[in-house]
């Protein structure tokens, strides 16, 4: 009777030991995911934020975790992903001293879905609006120079992918598609460095199309800009003379 006593003493106190779990550390969670971070270890690093914001409700829309799970993304090249979560920032802290950051990001969230010149430019024409809109919402912020300088390189690319098609118009003998396109670069683009060549297509294309006077506005507003081009140009300059 004793010895069946004891033993059901001791299920008992196994069964409450079992049961008694020890308090979720966040902070020591938070550490865990921080050296995951620095080790690149960004699913790992993901991961453990997202299990704080699990089992710590009161942390779910904590700035810091919600930053750097955007980051474990962009980290990841995952830029779709990583856009989502930096917005989510922006909706939940639109005047954390880090929204400016989280701006910027999205911008190169954007920028980075860019890829060749004969793809989609619609990332870039988003990125150059998100890089504005850090102008325009957050002045004098840590990263106005760097937004500066990548909203020139996206007008460049933009300018590239106009060339781009305006070079296949030409090619497919589609001179005043071709001509209209280089018009458009150097209204929207002036001083862009695809502006010689848009100089140039544009009065190659008006040749072809017999517009004389279009054509040596070109040619000579290129020479002006450009007297290295005067050799290339003079060929189609003895062409467009009077008869």
């Amino acid at each position: 009777m004793k010895k069946t006593l004891i033993i059901f003493l001791l299920l008992i106190l196994s069964t409450g030991c079992a049961s008694k779990k020890e308090p979720f550390d966040a902070t020591a969670k938070f550490q865990e995911a921080e050296i995951y971070m620095k080790d690149m270890s960004f699913e790992k690093a993901r991961k453990a934020y997202q299990e704080i914001q699990e089992k710590a409700p009161d942390k779910s829309y904590d700035p810091a975790l919600m930053l750097r799970i955007a980051d474990t993304y962009y980290g990841e090249e995952k830029y779709e992903e990583a856009l989502v979560e930096y917005q989510a920032f922006l909706n939940y802290h639109p005047v954390h001293k880090d929204a400016p950051y989280a701006q910027y990001q999205i911008g190169m969230c954007n920028y980075e879905q860019f890829t060749t010149i004969d793809r989609d430019p619609e990332p870039v024409h988003t990125a150059i609006r998100e890089f504005e809109n850090l102008l325009q919402k957050f002045p004098n912020n840590p990263y106005e120079e760097q937004a500066k300088k990548y909203i020139a390189i996206c007008r460049d690319r933009s300018a590239e992918y106009e060339l781009y098609v305006a070079r296949f118009y030409y090619k497919k003998d589609s001179y005043k598609a071709a001509a209209g396109r280089c018009e458009y670069i150097l209204k929207k683009y002036p001083g862009i460095a695809a502006e010689k060549d848009a100089l140039y297509l544009a009065g190659q294309s008006y040749v072809e199309l017999g517009d004389r006077e279009q054509a040596l506005r070109s040619f000579d507003m290129l020479v002006k800009k450009y007297p290295a081009m005067a050799g290339a140009v003079a060929p189609y300059l003895h062409k467009l003379q009077p008869k």
